[in-house]
């Protein structure tokens, strides 16, 4: 081998060396960071930041899954193992009741859509394009405020007659549910905030629902974590316990909850006791409210829940309408008797 063969083959090597130390103690790095988010995720019931995390549990799952396959590449088992540990700890966030699908009966289907919509948003023909494009028998509209109100009246009246309207002009928690269908009784109430929420009951061939609108404060801070909580638990009570001594009935809620269902907070309102869970056919993870058009950092607020008499068989995530948030339709029926 001649001098400038090794003097060539030299730096090569030196270049590789400092390539994977490099690249590896920076893995190292992240590694330690998504054990410290995991720790502090199991405590997100306790504070609001930590809550925060629990929302970002999808986000930590897609980093330790990259981890994991870097610490493969490195053949550094040990890293890999502490990495392969946080995924585990994460597998409980997205257990049971996160999912409402099951065989359908032939009769009863019902189709509902909620979309927040931004009270700053002018685009009220971008955003009935895409609520109504599902053709839902009944929407819910939240942050309206009254100019939107007006509009979306005169959009919908002829199709959507049966309307519960509160809008909110100081804020952004006003409401609207609207229907294709005459309600058989509708009533809006407030939990432990003053926010209008509505609840309505309908008859669609033969079956009746219960559909509940609502919008709790984002858990911005302490006050707002702990509103968020009370309100999801206040709402638990209310689908529980009836109602003026009317039945209970198959029950629908749909809203901005301001909690993902990866975080515990979610068990406040989905949960064995309730008996409610999310409506979608199956496992998912597709985001509704984006801090950027981009997967890895949207974050599924807006829900639909079923109580367990019913299943989902449809579900669409709606597109770009100036809000914040995406719409969501599902479609619900009572659940096949075996």
């Amino acid at each position: 081998m001649t001098n400038d063969a090794v003097v060539a083959e030299a730096p090569a090597k030196s270049w590789w060396t400092w390539s994977r130390q490099f690249f590896w103690a920076r893995t190292k790095m992240l590694v330690v960071l998504l054990v410290a988010l995991t720790l502090l995720t199991l405590f997100a019931p306790h504070h609001w930041l930590l809550d925060l995390l629990a929302n970002l549990r999808v986000q930590q799952v897609i980093l330790g899954l990259f981890l994991l396959t870097m610490c493969a590449l490195f053949q550094e088992w040990k890293w890999g193992a502490a990495a392969f540990v946080c995924l585990l700890l994460h597998v409980p966030g997205f257990g049971p009741f996160t999912t409402g699908g099951g065989a359908a009966s032939n009769s009863g289907h019902i189709k509902v859509a909620v979309s927040n919509v931004l009270s700053s948003n002018p685009n009220i023909d971008a955003i009935l394009s895409d609520v109504l494009s599902g053709d839902p028998d009944l929407f819910v509209i939240l942050e309206l405020t009254s100019q939107q109100a007006n509009e979306v009246d005169q959009a919908t009246r002829q199709d959507y007659p049966y309307a519960v309207v509160r809008p909110d002009d100081w804020g952004n928690f006003g409401i609207g549910l609207y229907s294709k269908v005459p309600f058989d009784s509708s009533e809006v109430f407030q939990l432990n905030e003053k926010i209008d929420s509505i609840e309505v009951r309908i008859t669609i061939d033969q079956h009746r629902y219960r559909i509940i609108g609502t919008h709790p404060l984002p858990p911005v801070r302490a006050a707002g974590f702990a509103s968020r909580n009370e309100h999801l638990r206040q709402l638990t009570d209310r689908v529980l316990h009836k109602k003026n001594h009317r039945e209970n009935l198959p029950t629908i809620v749909v809203g901005d909850l301001n909690v993902t269902p990866w975080s515990p907070c979610f068990t406040y309102i989905a949960n064995p006791v309730s008996g409610l869970r999310r409506a979608t056919a199956r496992f998912d993870v597709t985001p509704t409210w984006y801090v950027a058009p981009v997967f890895p950092f949207g974050l599924v607020l807006d829900h639909a829940l079923i109580s367990s008499e019913l299943v989902c068989t449809e579900k669409q995530i709606g597109g770009p309408t100036g809000s914040d948030h995406r719409s969501v339709t599902v479609t619900i029926a009572p659940r096949a008797s075996n």
